[in-house]
């Protein structure tokens, strides 16, 4: 297995009619074996870091600093795609093709890479076996979110990267997604989550570290009684019972 680390990356987006920084001198490691959840208020950059780490920056991005996996620069991110580093998006249905089942595609990724089997990656996703004949548009947002986390698995990549995995999903359901991403890492895989689900990291202590982030880097980072007992507002307004 391997980690990942973003070392003093910047991206600048520029469109042509608006620009801005999405990430300032980001520093981010995401250690083989542990869960390192990443929380921020909305347009902190999360998911730029996200998209830094899986190759798929805008093409409007420019960057500096480094992408780094298993300890070895990223040239080129385009090469990030595929068995290396899994994602699991915030819109599962971005992870599909509209036009063909979800079990068809699911199958072809199972055969393409011959590590996890079909039923292991949907049972450690908590996706029910008798969807998988349905398109993407035919599920709900929990069900084609845990199918993304299966299709994520099934190549068994060193680095797994999710953007709200059990953002829409009942607690039950949620605590698994969360026991499955823990078993993963224990497995020696590097897991960086996306997360606002502070009551629950709270509660199960599931993430090795939290790391805050504010205006395009990391304001704060540690772990969950730690960064609970500090004094910062920005810091404390994550652990409030409404939070952000």
């Amino acid at each position: 297995m391997v980690n990942a680390e973003l070392r003093g990356l910047t991206v600048h987006i520029d469109t042509g009619r608006w620009s801005e920084t999405a990430l300032d001198g980001m520093d981010l490691v995401v250690p083989e074996g542990q869960i390192i959840a990443l929380l921020g208020e909305s347009g902190c950059g999360k998911s730029m870091a996200a998209a830094a780490l899986t190759g798929t920056l805008p093409e409007s991005a420019g960057s500096t600093g480094q992408v780094l996996i298993g300890g070895v620069p990223v040239d080129d991110p385009r090469r990030l795609r595929g068995g290396t580093v899994g994602f699991v998006p915030q819109e599962g249905v971005t992870a599909f093709d509209p036009s063909d089942t979800v079990g068809a595609q699911l199958r072809r990724l199972e055969r393409r890479h011959r590590q996890w089997s079909l039923d292991r990656a949907c049972a450690a996703a908590h996706y029910p076996a008798e969807l998988l004949e349905l398109y993407p548009g035919q599920h709900s947002g929990g069900q084609i979110q845990r199918a993304a986390l299966a299709a994520a698995l099934l190549p068994s990549p060193g680095v797994l990267i999710a953007d709200e995995p059990a953002g829409s999903l009942d607690t039950e359901t949620a605590y698994g997604v969360w026991t499955t991403l823990r078993r993963y890492a224990d497995a020696g895989a590097a897991v960086l989550v996306i997360t606002h689900d502070v009551p629950m990291l709270t509660a199960t202590r599931v993430a090795d570290q939290l790391v805050l982030m504010r205006h395009g880097k990391v304001a704060a980072a540690g772990g969950t009684s730690e960064m609970a007992a500090l004094a910062d507002p920005y810091v404390r307004g994550f652990f409030q019972p409404d939070g952000w």
